[in-house]
């Protein structure tokens, strides 16, 4: 699933019977390289639900078991999670110091929030023409706040689907 799929489907608590608040972001945990938390924005201003609190990703809505999972955003402080949103237009550039391309979007695993793979545009101008790219996930070496780098040694990187 794509993570842009996901922007405004409201979040549905199983037990209350209610929204909770609708999705806005996902936060990316770099160190395991999966997605964390959902980012709702709601009647009571921002909240998050941890990943693993999610029961299931339907066409209409994602449903958590309760609502008591929903929780205060983290502080800035937070060590290595950021907003999935802000990888978009990031260069990513391979080990041999090329460009590739910038990120379109990100692909992850419904089930376990593991990310799957970036979603590349190479060439083009202003988002129009070029080629769009899958590149694995398990390929990533970095990433860092302006730039994601990539050892494409290790596998290819593939035609993306089409939308």
């Amino acid at each position: 699933m794509k993570a842009s799929e996901l922007n405004h489907r409201p979040v549905v608590s199983l037990k209350d019977g209610v929204t909770v608040g609708q999705i806005v972001d996902l936060t990316l945990d770099a160190t395991h390289v999966k997605v964390s938390t959902l980012v709702l924005a709601g009647h009571e201003g921002n909240s998050v639900v941890p990943f693993a609190a999610v029961r299931h990703i339907g066409a209409d809505a994602v449903t958590i078991d309760d609502s008591r999972i929903v929780q205060a955003p983290a502080h800035d402080n937070e060590i290595n999670e950021r907003e999935i949103s802000t990888l978009t237009g990031l260069l990513v550039m391979n080990q041999g110091g090329a460009i590739i391309g910038s990120v379109d979007d990100v692909e992850f695993d419904e089930d376990n929030g593991q990310i799957t793979a970036l979603l590349i545009q190479r060439g083009g101008a202003f988002g129009i023409g070029g080629a769009h790219e899958a590149v694995p996930a398990s390929i990533i070496r970095g990433v860092g706040p302006n730039l994601i780098t990539v050892d494409t040694s290790a596998a290819v990187v593939s035609p993306a689907e089409a939308a």
